[in-house]
């Protein structure tokens, strides 16, 4: 069950009027704040000082319905334009920041229905925009139309408009009796930051989304957020943190994942997801530069499942682990050593180097299948191209650039990833698509007031 406070301005109706609860002690009597916080004007003020009329009319409700209610005087004696909105705007956020400041956890409720028209603009266009949520009360008059009947003034016995008062007569098991009802009207500012939350995941800039969602996190479903972040951290390759951010929000978060596959085909699989990533967003010179560390890691997964090569056991590391390992012929046996000897033979054969796509890509070539072979030449070109000059030289990386040098534009070169890959290992249906499902799903979230 919520704990409430209440903010409310006092007007000519409250504490009561015509024999009925006036606005702030009618909330008062359906919510049952633990706090409430009345916000006084110079003729308020002047009868409080008279007879303490709204606190003590108030602690009558609570020793008759058994709750407490701690009240907290704002008192602006100086406060004579009460018709002035700009008078009440700037007054009414800094004490609301108080207020929420000092009650962490508590449904905030806004009384719209006392004090004057302009006090009750001036809350309504707080509540669209405060950045936490407050729930915005109306009370509606017992007659459902204007209010006729005399308004109170310094001629007020508290005790008879106790006695006096059919509200407190009235059977409110009954819900629907209550005469509060909270206003629908949407929070503006949550709503034009929500909507800048998804532009950036549609953009795949989680980061900047968890940035702008942090300011509205009162708003937002914590299946939300928690999606953000598990979207961010798998972009970055935090795997691990990225799926316990998805299981906090019942979500099946990586198609390639332990219970099928091993780490290292995991990895593999969200790093050409990232590459495709970098397309979409046009980083296109991080997107060249990033593709030779996969096609090592690829070329030694088909090996292995495929062509049943161990690749990595014939590769020489320094026990120290100061060096990169190296691919050592005095390790390999001798058919591979004849196709690396055949690759290398302008310059008298193999000698021992690091892993890489030149060395390996020729053994896929003659030890796979045919497509598998001629994807992995078809990459080791590119890389060869391209690649190592935009990873080493100042250029302007352009989709021109890309295909006068390879061949090949980028999109090319990311289907022909994709499908080397899904020679490696069984691809889950729709799985290269699992980013935009991650999308999808946060994006059908809705904010939560």
């Amino acid at each position: 069950m919520s704990e409430y406070v209440l903010f409310s301005p006092l007007g000519m109706s409250d504490p009561t009027r015509g024999c009925r609860d006036g606005a702030f002690i009618h909330i008062c009597r359906k919510y049952r704040p633990k706090k409430a916080y009345l916000y006084m004007s110079k003729e308020i003020c002047e009868y409080d000082e008279l007879d303490n009329r709204y606190e003590k009319y108030l602690s009558l409700l609570c020793e008759k319905l058994d709750f407490k209610c701690d009240v907290k005087k704002i008192k602006r004696p100086d406060l004579v334009k009460v018709n002035d909105f700009e008078a009440f705007y700037g007054d009414f956020s800094k004490i609301m920041e108080s207020i929420s400041s000092e009650n962490p956890g508590c449904d905030i409720l806004i009384n719209l229905s006392s004090g004057t028209a302009q006090m009750k603009s001036a809350l309504l266009v707080l509540g669209t925009l405060f950045p936490k949520p407050l729930t915005m009360v109306q009370v509606s008059t017992p007659s459902q139309k204007s209010n006729d009947t005399k308004p109170v003034g310094k001629d007020y016995d508290i005790y008879l408009e106790w006695e006096l008062n059919e509200d407190n007569y009235e059977d409110y098991s009954d819900e629907d009796k209550y005469r509060c009802f909270v206003s629908k009207s949407e929070n503006l500012n949550a709503r034009i930051m929500y909507e800048t939350v998804g532009k950036h995941i549609l953009a795949y800039d989680y980061k900047a989304a968890l940035t702008v969602a942090e300011n509205i996190k009162d708003f937002m479903d914590t299946r939300a957020l928690n999606l953000i972040n598990a979207g961010f951290r798998r972009l970055i390759l935090d795997l691990g943190n990225a799926e316990r951010f998805a299981e906090n929000a019942g979500y099946d978060l990586l198609p390639i994942n332990e219970k099928r596959y091993n780490e290292k085909e995991k990895v593999v699989f969200e790093y050409i997801l990232t590459l495709k990533i970098k397309r979409e967003k046009g980083e296109i010179a991080d997107f060249v530069r990033a593709v030779s560390p996969v096609l090592t890691d690829m070329f030694e997964i088909y090996l292995k499942n495929k062509c049943n090569i161990d690749i990595e056991s014939y590769y020489l590391k320094d026990p120290y682990g100061r060096y990169a390992p190296k691919l050592s012929r005095n390790l390999l046996p001798a058919d591979i050593i004849q196709i690396l000897d055949s690759t290398y033979a302008s310059r008298g054969g193999y000698r021992d180097t690091e892993p890489c796509a030149a060395n390996l890509s020729p053994i896929v070539a003659a030890k796979g299948d045919a497509k598998a072979g001629g994807i992995a030449v078809k990459l080791r070109s590119f890389e060869g191209r391209v690649r190592n000059i935009a990873a080493h030289e100042i250029v302007v990386v352009t989709e021109k650039w890309i295909k006068e040098r390879s061949g090949f534009n980028t999109g090319e070169v990311l289907k022909m990833l994709m499908d080397f890959f899904s020679c490696c290992i069984d691809i889950p249906q729709n799985a290269w698509n699992s980013y935009e499902q991650l999308n999808k799903t946060i994006l059908e979230i809705p904010l939560l007031k």
